[in-house]
Formats: C-alpha cells, sequence, structure tokens
C-alpha cells in the first residue's frame, strides 16, 4: 500500500512541478508557445527522431526474439508480442506489465524462458543506463569538486564527499554487471538474499546469448540517447556536452525513482528542468521535446500493439 502510494506521489509531483514551472513564466498565456509547440525550428531532426522509433522497436524485437525464438518462431509473432508488453507496460507502475503480458503471450511450455528471456533483457539494458549514469555522475561531480560547470554555481562541492558518491555509483554499475555471475553461483549469505530477487537470472545463458543481449542493449541506449538530442535540437535546443551528460542522468533518475501508470509521464520533463533550470524562453521547447520522446518511444508504440491484440482477439 506504501509503496502504491509513493509511486503515485511521485508522478503527481513530477507533474505538479512541471505545471508549476510552465505557470511561472506565464507560458499559458503566451501565444508563440503554441507555434514552437507546433513548428519546431529543426524539423529535419524532428524525422530523425521520429525514425529512430522503429530502429528502437526492431532492437528491442531482436533482444526477445534471440531468447525465445523456438520452433522457427516469425518475427512478426515477436514484434507483436514486444508492442503488447508495451501497451500493458504504459498502464501499469515502472511497467511492470510489460514483463506479464509478454510472458502470458508465450506458449504454456515456454514461459519460464519467456521469464528469463525478459529478465536477461531488463538487465542488459538497466545496466548500461547504470554505466553512462555512472560516468556522467562522476564527470559533474569532478567539475563540482573544482568549481566548474554550471550546476555547481561557481561553488566548489567537498572533494571527498564527491569522491564518495563517485566511487558508490561506479561500484553500484560494476556489481550491476554481476548479478547473473552472483545468481547463477547460488552462494549463500547476502548475495542469496539479494540475487532472490533476479531468479529469471538464475537459470545460465550461452556467453554468445548474454554477449547479444548487452550489445544489443548498448545499441539501444544509443538510439535513443540520440533520439533525446534529436528531439531537443528539433525544438532549437543547442546539443553541447551538458546536454549529452544531462540526458544520461535523466534516464538513469527515470530508472530509480518509482512511478506510477503511464510510463513515468512528467518525471523525464521534471528531472530534465530540474538539472538543466532552463531560460523562461527554453522552458516550453524543453518540456516539448521530453514529451515528444514518451509519445514516441512509449505512447505510439503501446497504441499499435492495443490495436494488434484487439483485432486478433476479433477474429479468434
Amino acid at each position: 500500500m506504501l509503496q502504491k502510494l509513493a509511486r503515485w506521489l511521485v508522478t503527481s509531483v513530477a507533474l505538479a512541478y512541471v505545471v508549476w514551472t510552465l505557470m511561472e513564466h506565464k507560458m499559458w498565456q503566451d501565444d508563440e508557445v503554441s507555434q514552437v509547440f507546433w513548428n519546431p525550428p529543426n524539423p529535419l531532426l524532428l524525422w530523425l527522431f521520429i525514425l529512430g522509433m522503429p530502429v528502437n522497436l526492431g532492437l528491442e524485437t531482436a533482444k526477445w526474439h534471440a531468447l525465445t525464438s523456438s520452433d522457427r518462431k516469425p518475427w512478426s509473432r515477436s514484434m507483436r508480442e514486444v508492442l503488447t508488453g508495451m501497451t500493458f507496460g504504459l498502464v501499469t507502475p515502472n511497467r511492470t506489465g510489460d514483463a506479464v503480458a509478454r510472458v502470458a503471450m508465450v506458449p504454456p511450455s515456454e514461459r519460464t524462458s519467456g521469464a528469463r528471456a525478459w529478465a536477461v533483457g531488463a538487465w542488459a539494458q538497466a545496466g548500461w543506463t547504470w554505466t553512462f549514469g555512472a560516468i556522467s555522475s562522476a564527470a559533474v561531480l569532478t567539475n563540482a569538486a573544482m568549481g566548474n560547470g554550471e550546476w555547481a554555481h561557481g561553488h566548489r562541492l567537498p572533494v571527498a564527499a564527491c569522491a564518495a558518491v563517485c566511487v558508490a555509483l561506479v561500484a553500484a554499475a560494476i556489481a550491476w554487471w554481476r548479478i547473473p555471475h552472483w545468481a547463477a553461483s547460488g552462494d549463500g549469505g547476502w548475495s542469496r538474499r539479494f540475487t532472490d530477487r533476479f531468479e529469471g537470472l538464475k537459470t545460465p545463458l550461452s556467453a554468445s546469448q548474454m554477449n547479444r543481449q548487452v550489445i544489443f542493449s548498448g545499441l539501444r541506449f544509443l538510439v535513443f540517447t540520440a533520439q533525446f538530442a534529436c528531439a531537443l535540437g528539433a525544438w532549437g535546443i543547442e546539443v553541447d556536452g551538458s546536454i549529452w551528460t544531462a540526458i544520461a542522468l535523466v534516464y538513469l533518475g527515470n530508472m530509480l525513482v518509482p512511478t506510477a501508470a503511464l510510463a513515468e509521464l512528467g518525471v523525464r520533463e521534471a528531472l530534465i528542468v530540474a538539472w538543466i533550470q532552463p531560460e523562461p524562453d527554453w522552458t516550453v521547447p524543453l518540456v516539448t521535446a521530453t514529451f515528444a520522446i514518451w509519445l514516441v518511444n512509449l505512447c505510439i508504440p503501446a497504441l499499435i500493439g492495443g490495436g494488434m491484440q484487439l483485432t486478433v482477439r476479433r477474429h479468434a
């Protein structure tokens, strides 16, 4: 009960923060806001961002198909399972419905391998989010310790504290990549209690299968990071080194923050606005570009998956 309440509270606070930021700058009363929203100044980057969506879906389908394609399973079926999972993920906290829906769609005799496939794919994807988030955090904290960077506002943060946080984040990223090894070893003690949470990773896979999941997940992380950058550029935001760092940190925060339904709607927007602290003229483009990420990469595929399920049921 408390966990459910916390998820809704986080989502409500995130959305309220975004609305408050827009209201503070009187964005609702500005006629130029609607022009910015509907007419991004760089349409080429907008199209590149949109074209990244099928690439993103293709990589996720490849990950799923690689571990569930028994008996000459067609790619179209794997794609339908992925899209249906996204449909249920959209309406459940932290997209937990994604795993349930995907596993439910595979034959009963293969549901154990289906649960393992989802767990391994999610582990690999989260590993890259941890890795790039830890690297970006280390870069930001190093600058802050030296008094550099806009986030520090010219003030030096304690070197020892920055170093401790950097070490903790890097250690967490390294530990995350070691989870399958610990889960498969079945050792006792604290590691056993920890790895019991990752039941799907306990059945060993071949090195090539695991490496394929890591490679596909890394490529997918690069694709949706590039999509984020293209969306920001499409609405006129200059994409420099600090933006790439902000994107990695937003994805890390998005993974760690517990959220309610609608696939973290409002959380990305709140995180990136709070981190970048844009000038008033750039607040709406920043929120619009971040909302477009949610719409194109999560909402539209989920609607497609829902439509496919309704069509299948109608003809069943």
